[in-house]
């Protein structure tokens, strides 16, 4: 039963792009040249009208109306750039009601004054003439290429326009290849990179990497070119993300290969912790997960053990809280400051729809805890009024809720994980006849 949980939990990660896509309706949104002089606006199809995009000179408060043209993509594109002197836009990837990502034959344009010059689709642009929609599987291509249902990711930042002497480019960097593409906007036409163009190039998105992309929602991309560059005055910049004030994130482990999802586990964990995790141990040559697939620590550790609860939790819309409270004592006023490291959970009516409920005893992980000393501290805000909000219990617990009241006070360490650890909620709170 144990190998085929770990067998389970190793594939779930691999499922997920398969589930149903979530995607925000495309809205009429500005894009600006990097010189911040120009600014393009997109205005996605609707009824039968279909996309558009103006270009405008800024000066001031006032817009300049310089160009327009409609766009072939079907609602929107869904990344745009503009050219430093406003005469070529790019269009990357499709944004409609049926499909996203590199779907449908806009999923790279280019336009100028007189409208499209060129167009791609994502076969064109790999040069695939296999059977149609197969490429996301094909034995060349598909370690290229993301598969959901509605889409296929394929481009990543870093992207930009590029000019050298004479010579226009549009870049763009391939996450799961490493390497850049480019395209003369001129034209449309693909160029041939040779290496000065490379290194041009990787100087140019190691700048952004580090200016931008690490402090932005790309910092997933950002650390992976950064690795693959593997500079080593940039090592810093990838631990410094071990440490920072990331939010961790709660999700229930649940065992697939039992007829009602058995509740397994909490796990709370930090992306930009993991990222920064398995960055350092590739560029080391390390192995960066364990064999359930869970990121393989070296810097930092991970805390695992058992909730107990005075009763199993139901729907109640009541809120499970695990607080690693830095120290060996639990301060008076713990409740006015919200700990990095923490576990939440949310007990409604969806919470585990079509799998199993967890009991009185919940297992839990809270994986890459940096170092030091903690005391562990739980509270079970089941009473209403509810006192959670914001990822914390912004009061002390009150008649109704529940509490631990003695610790355990815990050393992590590097690379290791503390197991069975028991944390006792199932006192009521300490002010519950006040």
């Amino acid at each position: 039963m144990k190998r085929a949980l770990v067998a389970l939990l190793a594939v779930i990660p691999c499922l997920r792009p398969l589930y149903a896509d979530s995607w925000a309706r495309p809205i009429e949104k500005d894009y600006f040249s990097k010189n911040g002089r120009y600014v393009a606006h997109v205005t996605p199809a609707k009824d039968q009208a279909k996309p558009g995009i103006d270009v405008f000179r800024l000066e001031n408060d006032l817009r300049i109306a310089l160009w327009r043209c409609p766009l072939c993509n079907e609602g929107a594109p869904q990344q745009v750039f503009l050219s430093d002197d406003a005469e070529y836009v790019a269009t990357v990837n499709e944004n409609n009601n049926r499909a996203h990502g590199g779907m449908g034959p806009c999923v790279l344009a280019f336009y100028n004054r007189e409208g499209l010059i060129k167009n791609y689709s994502l076969e064109q642009i790999f040069h695939y003439t296999g059977p149609p929609n197969t490429l996301s599987w094909s034995e060349q291509f598909r370690h290229l290429i993301s598969r959901s249902v509605s889409g296929r990711s394929w481009a990543s930042m870093p992207m930009f326009f590029d000019a050298d002497g004479a010579n226009r480019y549009f870049c763009l960097w391939l996450l799961r290849g490493g390497y850049f593409l480019a395209w003369d906007p001129t034209t449309g036409h693909e160029v041939k990179i040779t290496d000065d163009l490379k290194n041009r190039w990787n100087t140019k998105g190691r700048k952004w990497a580090l200016a931008e992309g690490v402090k932005s929602r790309s910092y997933y991309t950002a650390v992976e070119f950064l690795l693959s560059l593997k500079r080593p005055e940039d090592r810093a910049v990838i631990e410094s993300l071990l440490t920072q004030d990331a939010k961790f994130y709660t999700q229930p482990i649940q065992d697939w290969n039992t007829k009602n999802r058995k509740f397994v586990r909490l796990d709370a964990r930090c992306p930009k912790r993991d990222i920064a995790e398995r960055a350092l141990a590739r560029w080391d040559q390390k192995p960066a997960e364990n064999a359930d697939r869970s990121p393989k620590y070296y810097y930092l550790g991970a805390v695992s053990g058992t909730i107990l609860l005075p009763e199993a939790p139901g729907p109640d819309r009541s809120r499970l809280c695990l607080y690693l409270i830095p120290g060996r004592t639990i301060p008076d006023d713990w409740h006015k400051s919200l700990p990095v490291h923490r576990l939440t959970e949310y007990f409604w009516e969806y919470s585990y729809h079509n799998a199993q409920w967890p009991q009185a005893e919940i297992p839990f992980r809270i994986h890459g805890v940096t170092p030091g000393a903690y005391t562990l501290k739980a509270v079970w805000d089941k009473a209403a009024p509810r006192t959670f909000g914001a990822d914390y219990i912004k009061a002390p617990p009150q008649q109704g809720d529940y509490e631990s009241t003695t610790g355990p006070t815990i050393t992590v360490e590097p690379a290791k994980t503390i197991k069975d650890i028991n944390i006792d909620c199932a006192r009521p709170a300490h002010n519950a006849d006040q």
